[in-house]
């Protein structure tokens, strides 16, 4: 009895433990995934000297969706003819296939692709106005603090320049200098 006791506590203890690591590595990972694509896309353009584009496709194939989610899978590429659209003769760099099913309704939606021009800066249709873009991670703990001031959720702000800040402070997150609200 005494045994079973135990096992039961450490079980209490453990699993919400184990859980609560489990979904931080999750937000971790999909962030640095997405933070390493968005830094790639930018040095690509720097390197090559060319438009390169990060869109939403789903689970990394197929074309370019308007308006989707990045959780369900993107691609960056060479967007030869700076048009945003995957195309045939557009070179593949990287693909990435969706992202756990708990982060996929927390991800913000995005246009149709992020591009970045050949010297790293945000590329905007013509009458756009030069703006920052913002990115939000948010999963079922919502507006929640991970111990140290640190939220569950992640914003990464794109400036109209191209650089890339990614804000993990609960209390930037939900502040309203946040855009898009937090979590």
């Amino acid at each position: 009895m005494v045994a079973l006791v135990v096992v039961a506590i450490a079980l209490g203890i453990g699993v919400p433990v184990f859980t609560t690591m489990a979904a931080n590595e999750r937000m971790s990972s999909a962030t640095n995934d997405l933070v390493t694509s968005l830094h790639g896309a930018r040095s690509e353009a720097l390197m090559r000297q060319a438009p390169i584009a990060l869109c939403p496709t789903p689970d990394g194939a197929g074309a370019c969706v308007g308006g989707g989610n990045l959780a369900l899978g993107w691609t960056v590429f060479v967007d030869r003819n700076g048009d945003g659209s995957l195309d045939a003769d557009d070179v593949i760099l990287q693909r990435h296939a969706a992202l756990h099913p708990e982060l996929r309704d927390g991800l913000t939606t995005t246009p149709t692709a992020l591009r970045f021009t050949d010297a790293g800066a945000l590329s905007f249709d013509p009458g756009e106005p030069f703006t920052d873009y913002h990115i939000q991670l948010c999963d079922r703990r919502g507006d929640a603090d991970t111990g140290g001031g640190i939220a569950e959720g992640r914003w990464i702000q794109i400036s109209g320049l191209g650089r890339q800040q990614l804000v993990r402070t609960r209390a930037t997150l939900q502040s309203d200098r946040n855009p898009l609200g937090g979590c």
